[in-house]
């Protein structure tokens, strides 16, 4: 009896104790909160996939425009050497345009010495020599290159004169042609619309008109040289070649 009386009283004791040293513990009246990296740090395999954020669609501040663009360009061309187009290009695959070109009558002796209608007593005189076209071109890379070609309407006059022992004959000739022209070049747009412009072909002669008026009693030296004329400026094939500069909006 002594023996349990003993034990209960050192079991009580000793939770006395325990509850006088919970007592004393410090209590923080303001608690911090757990820091995350303390907490349970899920991995890749375990947190849950992110959601990609939202991005909204980009609209154009410009709007919608036609990619149409009017041009014109000037400069040197053979075989007529001056010459100026008007164009319009669509889509920067498509250009068509509309031409002139002209042989101003004084600089025409170098191309009439280069076919051999000036020599010994018979010469021809340029009067006229000048040309419409129609130009279509396609840039297959919708770039500077292209290819294409032109129709148009070629009109060639000129004066005859054979001078002999007897006199002075005089006589014209005129050659009117349709044309088209096959080419191809490159067309470089360089700062706020300037144009730059570079092309070689062949001009071919689709059909051709002439007309000879020459006085009676004509040599036939005389004959031979008008003939000549119709058949350089109505049947053989032309070189074409354009270095033009311009501007397009």
């Amino acid at each position: 009896m002594t023996r349990i009386f003993l034990v209960a009283l050192s079991l009580s004791l000793a939770a006395r104790a325990e509850d006088r040293r919970i007592e004393a513990m410090p209590v923080d009246s303001n608690p911090q909160p757990v820091p995350a990296s303390a907490s349970h740090t899920l991995s890749s395999e375990e947190a849950p996939p992110r959601s990609p954020a939202f991005q909204a669609p980009e609209r154009s501040s410009g709007g919608f425009s036609l990619p149409v663009h009017v041009g014109v360009m000037a400069g040197l061309s053979a075989p007529r050497p001056i010459d100026g187009e008007i164009y319009v290009r669509a889509f920067g695959f498509f250009q068509a345009g509309f031409s002139y070109s002209d042989f101003p009558a004084f600089v025409a002796d170098p191309l009439l010495s280069a076919a051999g209608l000036k020599k010994g007593p018979t010469t021809v005189r340029l009067d006229e020599f000048s040309a419409w076209e129609a130009d279509l071109r396609v840039f297959p890379f919708a770039g500077g290159f292209f290819v294409g070609s032109s129709f148009g309407k070629q009109s060639f006059s000129s004066t005859v004169t054979q001078s002999t022992t007897l006199g002075n004959y005089q006589g014209s000739v005129s050659v009117s042609t349709t044309f088209a022209t096959p080419r191809l070049g490159y067309q470089w747009t360089i700062g706020p619309g300037i144009v730059v412009g570079a092309d070689a072909g062949v001009q071919l002669v689709l059909s051709s008109s002439s007309q000879k008026n020459l006085p009676s009693g004509t040599p036939p030296e005389m004959q031979s040289r008008a003939d000549d004329v119709i058949s350089v400026f109505g049947s053989y094939p032309l070189p074409s070649v354009h270095l033009r500069l311009g501007w397009q909006y």
